[in-house]
């Protein structure tokens, strides 16, 4: 699950020439790095913010469209820089994945292929650019990708490229705002695979050595689940959160947050669910993956809450400034929101809490794969054993998955290193205080100041701790939304 804040990165870049060279958010985490991940992603990249702000364009007023021809018009020119650089990548052994840049290469395909002046007829111009200068550039790049670059390219991560070590660790430290040797990172994830590997035998009242069958059954899909019963799954996971909500938070009322599908054109490659702050005129959102819905009824309600209560839709609408945002703190709180939601009893069945237990045997295991793909060596079809050994989801998802690791080298780390910050933090508060310890106070101590590094934020709890053991707990200054 992406956060609010790659979202909005992604979609805040515009199409002119001058912003081809970003893949997005991931471009932030990776900069000066040698890799063409600079230049392709299937996740961020210019070919979605392109399909983007042309659907919103097309339903502007007329002035507005002409208006906007001035910062296309270096459009196709750009595009054919891309290339360039991406010949020089070719020539330096710094290639993208091939997975990634064939992922790139379809949406471009698809792109092309809607591209219609039709909307915006309007002004000629926009014909005119459309028809004689963007469409043949998109079909230029795309040959490119699949005459040049897809057949060379590489079935690996970072290791491949040149100082790709020296790069993951930058991305690491840059999406999690921690500094934490490979070998930790890995050992963490051993160790919380095994965690969760036990909790799910003991729930399901089996031996661990029965887990490859579970996993098994757990993998198959849900019989005759529909997208409207998926959508209805998540609303109801949710609405029970909203009602779970005052005996564990300060909340106040909360703004709403609609759940909607993903557009149809984005499920093949996105993950299950997105979390869409409120921006502008554009109000909060849970964007579900409505596509293979039995495959994705297993853990249908963990996503709902890790996406909207007591997850992220939570956190966003308490934090008091914002604070600076970083993967870390987002996700790992999403994550321990998950946990949290068994304790408030919100799992409608033993089903879907096996659903959160296998969820959280995928996010353990991203910490041994990213390591694996980024700095072992691991070829793409390594990761999808190691996952489809390790956890309950299916091939196509586990695809999804890999390649998601592979384009954003780093980001899937924050999840599982974040949540164990906090919930370290939690024992380390209720064991100082004991009978004193407020559940509610320390949440909001964790999410009133809003995203912050996670070294300061167990820095806030430590204060937290120290005035609220001398009776004099601070106020951390919650947005209480009335």
């Amino acid at each position: 699950m992406r956060h609010a804040l790659l979202v909005a990165l992604a979609l805040l870049a515009t199409p002119a020439a001058a912003q081809m060279r970003g893949a997005g958010a991931t471009a932030q985490a990776i900069a000066g790095c040698r890799t063409d991940l600079l230049h392709l992603s299937h996740m961020t990249g210019w070919q979605l913010q392109w399909a983007q702000a042309l659907a919103t364009l097309a339903n502007q007023p007329e002035s507005a469209q002409t208006a906007a021809i001035g910062e296309w018009t270096d459009a196709a020119a750009g595009i054919r820089a891309d290339i360039a650089q991406l010949r020089e990548g070719l020539a330096s052994g710094r290639m993208a994945p091939a997975a990634v840049a064939d992922r790139v290469l379809q949406q471009v395909k698809t792109l092309q292929a809607a591209l219609d002046p039709t909307p915006l007829t309007a002004d000629p111009d926009w014909q005119r650019l459309i028809d004689g200068e963007l469409r043949p550039a998109l079909g230029d790049y795309a040959a490119f990708l699949e005459i040049e670059y897809v057949p060379r390219a590489g079935s690996g991560g970072l290791a491949a490229t040149p100082g790709g070590a020296d790069c993951f660790a930058q991305a690491v430290e840059t999406w999690t705002t921690l500094s934490v040797p490979a070998d930790e990172i890995e050992a963490t994830g051993r160790a919380m695979l095994a965690e969760a590997r036990r909790e799910l035998a003991r729930a399901a009242g089996v031996d661990e050595s029965a887990l490859p069958q579970l996993l098994a059954d757990l993998r198959r899909e849900a019989p005759a689940t529909s997208r409207e019963e998926l959508l209805a799954v998540s609303n109801a996971a949710m609405e029970r959160a909203r009602q779970a909500l005052p005996r564990w938070f300060n909340s106040g009322r909360l703004p709403p947050v609609a759940i909607e599908p993903i557009a149809a054109h984005r499920e093949p490659f996105e993950v299950a669910g997105v979390y869409r702050a409120a921006a502008g005129d554009a109000s909060a959102a849970y964007l579900v993956n409505l596509s293979r819905p039995g495959e994705r009824r297993l853990m249908a309600e963990v996503i709902a809450f890790h996406e909207t209560l007591p997850g992220h839709h939570l956190a966003f609408s308490l934090a008091g400034d914002g604070g600076s945002p970083n993967a870390g703190f987002i996700e790992g709180w999403a994550i321990y929101a998950e946990y949290l939601a068994d304790e408030m009893g919100l799992y409608g069945s033993a089903r879907d809490r096996a659903g959160m237990r296998a969820k959280h045997l995928w996010a353990a295991s991203r910490l041994i794969v990213e390591p694996g793909l980024h700095l072992r060596g691991w070829t793409r079809a390594q990761a999808i054993d190691f996952m489809r050994a390790n956890t309950a989801l299916s091939d196509a998802e586990i695809a999804v998955e890999v390649d998601r690791y592979l384009v954003m080298p780093g980001q899937s780390l924050a999840y599982m290193l974040g949540a164990g910050r906090i919930r370290r933090a939690r024992d380390r508060a209720r064991t100082a205080l004991g009978d004193r310890f407020d559940i509610r106070a320390f949440h909001d101590v964790v999410l009133c100041p809003g995203a912050r590094p996670l070294a300061r934020l167990d820095s806030d709890i430590d204060a937290w701790i120290a005035s609220a053991s001398n009776g004099r707990p601070s106020d951390p200054g919650c947005r209480r939304p009335s």
